[in-house]
């Protein structure tokens, strides 16, 4: 649930900003004493206020609520190393303890191996959750407890407090779990340990098979044995060399050799004769006489690896295919080396490719090849040097579906040419259901793809799946051109199969689109678990009318049972094409690229021509300048560019001969074949021999270097690798650009940081993936050659995985971890695991600013208190306005009429009284005397004084009018006159009178003559 607990301060300091609020009520007592005493203590409480609510704005509160719920977070151990019984006490203790804990609470599960995956993302924990028995995707080779932990905390609810549970035997075999508790630590989320506590009292390790890294042929080299026992006991050692048994006692009827060995480290030695040239590898196993006293068989095997010096070899690779043969006759009379080989017994693993000098794919298809093979050649030839060489025929280049494949990238021409000839196109239409297998998704959309890259360009492909919000057939790719495949790749990743109910939809769907297509071949490939229905009686008919081909791959049937599978086989057998049951999904890639190559385009052009000579230059064709027998076909494809050359071409320019440097190999294309399908004159040509020979010369690797030797320590997974450089006459010599890869059994390639440690002496070190061999790879030059490149291999095995080394569990780091980050160490009962406890966990608390409210609340208070001390307000008069404003939205009353006579009446009299008296007359002057008879009298000046007015904005117009003076009765004159209007008459002329209109400063005079 969800409580509030009040609120806090971001930045409280700023609360001391309110003892400023005293301060400010003592100065407004003396500085507001002119106000009136209810305006000055109303400023004085608003001023504090305005105060008070500054610091609190300054200081930052917010709201807080807190959820109290809890996720636990479980991360559960599934590794090997783990035994099967204590796994599933462990899963029923967790059943059995989730049963206590609240309804609100989540529950989340992290699996955790060589990586960590997650089970289940945190929800509500249902009453009858159960945690899963097992993790079909996780190998269980390795613990790295420290994944665990961090994938832990990247999925944990930030709403809510987090717990972890943290259930393995603590042995963690990569990564670092103390550094991801520190973390958990610091974001207090405490982990706590269930412990699978074992402890294995009677078990054999075997340590450590080591061997001599090179050796010379022939030579009979010393095999150190070391065994760690816990207790005295007896066995055989048993060897291998390259697979086949090594007699260690040749005096008795038993191959292995007996031992006893003693508690505590055994080391026995045996002297091996190695063979011919090639990498050897020596495997070793201990059996113990009394099975009760070694428990775990995993950790009973060690190998090694030795490198034997020796003549070069080509290893020739055909499919039931007489060209292997005729070549081998061609080479008979040179030093070369020919093992012909059929296409099956290919290496599966990179070493055994490590004393091969070149690789000849006699008319082969891709099919006959996995994806970790065909990643080989690319990296035997790119990273060790090596050679390929791919001889044509109906079942090679673009033709046997190498387009689109990984050894694409080492093979010199285009396998999917620009179309130069009309061809006819082919039709395929993917069905694609939701398997339930291992990863089923992750395998359709593996295939699909597969099957789509090995089309070409022109041809036309469409995916469909059952749509799971449709619930029917849906089209992933509509039917259509593949183009450069990128809009199809990207839409067969984003494809969520269905579970699909019904067979019928989706093939009505794919005969809808492939009936109407313009194309040669028509096919459709179907892969699912064989739980859908089959199709209808009719759609089949349709299918078989319109000769669309019907391939059917189950996969993880729900029954094995044969007759579950019977409409599977009717399908394919009714439409014309092939029913596979698969078992191991690493097959079906090649399974839906062998299908696809059915709709493929015709790349076999059948016609007689003579090659033309586009780079003679080439060493292959050194002393064959005479001419070139004709040839009968070849595989159309396309010039590739870049660092490739063509050397012959046919008449219209399509590539016959072309070569190339990939990486630090070389590889050659031929694209006729070389038996008398398309080369019956090259046999009978004097120059075939020596034709293959200086081919096989120019594309086979360089030797090794001499100067360097390679050394390996492996310890656990960790491997440090040591080279060192020494000249024939034991100088230690300073290489120069040196650079190394460790490359894994999945041909992953992993640099090596060489760092020089001494005098020729250098030193890198790496970390495993896995067991398996590992080809140490390394190029360096001199420094009197700096331009020549100089290459070193080396192998070396990681044993079992190190999960069986350990035979207990490791109860100090788990209590270290669990005292770390203040979490338990579960060694109660399930019913009192109490793993849902709030104890030591922190609850998060949701914070609410008041800021904004708090803002406004202050603008409206400080406001008001600028009104209070500035503003006067007359209550009395507002109180009058509003009375009289009430008085006039107040309704109208009918007049009383004896109230009406006496309003009128007083109307009256206020009138007469207040009638204004009547005007005084003004004196006539006396009459002015006869002008004859006297003396002329100068007139007095009388002065008008008026205020000032401005000027008029226009001074052309009509002068402002000159008014008479008046003497206003009661009415002072103006304080501060300017203009001065004086009327005066001169002695000369006393009948005229003048007006004078001056601005003066001073006062007007009294006289003017």
């Amino acid at each position: 649930m969800i409580a509030a607990t009040g609120f806090y301060f971001a930045q409280p300091a700023w609360l001391a900003l309110a003892l400023l609020a005293p301060a400010a009520f003592w100065w407004g007592l003396r500085c507001l004493r002119t106000l009136s005493t209810a305006r000055r203590w109303t400023a004085l409480i608003l001023r504090c206020l305005v105060i008070i609510l500054l610091a609190l704005l300054l200081a930052r509160p917010s709201l807080t609520e807190t959820n109290e719920q809890l996720t636990l977070l479980a991360v559960v151990d599934r590794s090997q190393s783990i035994p099967e019984s204590l796994r599933q006490s462990s899963l029923e203790y967790l059943d059995q303890a989730l049963v206590n804990r609240d309804g609100a609470d989540q529950l989340a599960v992290i699996d955790i191996a060589e990586t960590a995956l997650i089970a289940s993302l945190p929800t509500s924990v249902p009453t009858d959750v159960r945690i899963p028995e097992r993790n079909v995707t996780l190998t269980g080779q390795e613990s790295n407890l420290g994944k665990g932990i961090q994938m832990a905390m990247a999925i944990a609810p930030p709403n809510t407090a987090s717990r972890i549970l943290l259930v393995t035997d603590g042995n963690e075999t990569a990564g670092d779990i103390k550094e991801a508790a520190r973390v958990a630590a610091a974001n207090n989320i405490p982990i706590d340990v269930l412990p699978l506590a074992y402890r294995y009292d009677s078990e054999v390790v075997f340590r450590r098979l080591a061997a001599p890294a090179k050796a010379r042929s022939g030579q009979t080299v010393n095999l150190r044995f070391v065994l760690n026992s816990t207790r005295q006991t007896t066995g055989q050692l048993q060897l291998n060399l390259n697979g086949v048994p090594v007699d260690l006692d040749p005096g008795s009827d038993q191959i292995g050799a007996a031992v006893e060995l003693k508690p505590g480290t055994n080391v026995k030695t045996v002297s091996v004769p190695v063979g011919q040239r090639g990498m050897h590898e020596f495997q070793a196993n201990f059996i113990p006489d009394n099975a009760s006293l070694d428990v775990l068989q995993q950790n009973n095997q060690a190998s090694a690896m030795t490198y034997v010096a020796g003549p070069g070899r080509v290893l020739v690779l055909h499919d039931n295919d007489p060209t292997g043969q005729r070549l081998a006759q061609a080479l008979a009379d040179t030093d070369l080396h020919i093992d012909r080989q059929h296409v099956s017994e290919f290496p599966q693993d990179l070493a055994e490719l490590m004393d091969i000098d070149a690789v000849v794919l006699v008319n082969t298809e891709n099919v006959n090849f996995t994806y970790q093979q065909q990643e080989m050649l690319v990296r035997y030839v790119s990273d060790l040097g090596g050679g390929l060489v791919m001889i044509g025929g109906p079942a090679a280049f673009g033709a046997g579906g190498w387009i689109g494949s990984p050894a694409q990238e080492v093979i010199p021409v285009e396998l999917d040419p620009p179309q130069k000839k009309q061809m006819p196109k082919g039709a395929l239409v993917m069905v694609m259901h939701a398997c339930e297998m291992p990863k089923g998704n992750y395998w359709g959309k593996q295939v699909a793809m597969a099957a789509a890259k090995s089309l070409s360009r022109l041809d036309l492909a469409g995916v469909l799946d059952y749509g799971w919000n449709a619930g029917e057939a849906h089209w992933v790719y509509p039917l259509g051109p593949v183009g450069n495949k990128k809009e199809i790749t990207a839409a067969i990743k984003q494809m969520q199969m269905g579970d699909m109910p019904d067979f019928g939809p989706p093939l009505q769907a794919a005969y809808d689109a492939l009936s109407s297509a313009k194309a040669g071949q028509k096919h459709i490939i179907i892969i699912s678990d064989g739980d859908p229905a089959p199709p209808s009686t009719a759609l089949i008919k349709k299918l078989q009318a319109a000769k669309i081909t019907c391939t059917t791959v189950a996969v993880f049937p729900h029954s094995n049972n044969p007759a579950a599978l019977r409409p599977f086989e009717l399908i394919a057998q009714l439409t014309g094409g092939r029913f596979y049951h698969v078992k191991d999904p690493q097959k079906l890639p090649q399974i839906f690229i062998k299908e696809a190559q059915i709709v493929r385009r015709a790349l076999i052009l059948e016609e007689t021509f003579t090659p033309k000579v586009r780079f003679s230059l080439n060493e292959i064709l050194k002393g064959l300048d005479t001419g070139f027998p004709q040839l009968d076909g070849y595989v159309l494809t396309g010039p590739r560019g870049g660092l490739s050359q063509l050397v012959l071409t046919s008449p219209a320019g399509d590539p016959i001969l072309a070569t190339m440097q990939a990486g630090l190999g070389r590889s050659i294309a031929f694209t006729s074949s070389a038996d008398s399908r398309w080369a019956a004159n090259w046999l009978a040509w004097p120059g075939f021999g020596r034709f293959w020979e200086q081919t096989l010369r120019w594309v086979s690797k360089s030797g090794q270097s001499r100067d360097c030797e390679v050394f390996a320590d492996v310890t656990g997974r960790s491997v440090q690798v040591t080279v060192e450089a020494v000249d024939e006459e034991g100088r230690f010599l300073q290489l120069a650009d040196v650079a190394g890869q460790a490359i894994a059994p999945n041909m992953s390639a992993v640099p090596l940081d060489l760092a020089q440690v001494g005098p020729g002496r250098y030193r890198a070190e790496f970390q495993a993936g896995g067991p398996g061999s590992y080809i140490l790879n390394l190029k360096y030059a001199k420094p009197d050659e700096p331009e020549k490149t100089l290459l070193v291999q080396s192998a070396v095995t990681v044993p079992y995985a190190p999960e069986f080394r350990d035979l207990a569990y490791n109860e100090p780091l788990l209590n270290e971890i669990a005292s770390m980050t203040k979490g338990r160490y579960l060694q109660t009962a399930a019913e009192d695991a109490q793993l849902f406890s709030r104890e030591g966990v922190t609850f998060p608390k949701t914070a609410t600013p008041l800021t904004n409210p708090l803002l406004l609340i202050w603008v409206g208070l400080f406001l008001l208190d600028v009104a209070v001390r500035r503003i006067a307000l007359d209550f009395y008069a507002i109180r009058r306005r509003l009375a009289a404003l009430v008085r006039r939205s107040a309704p109208a009353k009918a007049p009383d009429a004896t109230l009406e006579r006496l309003r009128l009446s007083r109307e009256q009299l206020h009138q007469r009284w207040t009638k204004p008296p009547p005007p005084t007359p003004t004196p006539q002057p006396p009459p002015t005397p006869n002008a004859a008879t006297r003396l002329p009298t100068p007139t007095p000046a009388t002065f008008h004084f008026r205020p000032h007015k401005p000027a008029r904005p226009h001074a052309h117009r009509r002068p402002p009018t000159r008014l008479p003076n008046r003497q206003r009765p009661n009415q002072p004159p103006p304080k501060a006159p300017n203009i001065c209007n004086a009327s005066y008459a001169s002695n000369d002329k006393p009948e005229k009178t003048r007006i004078n209109n001056k601005r003066r400063p001073t006062p007007c005079p009294t006289n003017r003559k």
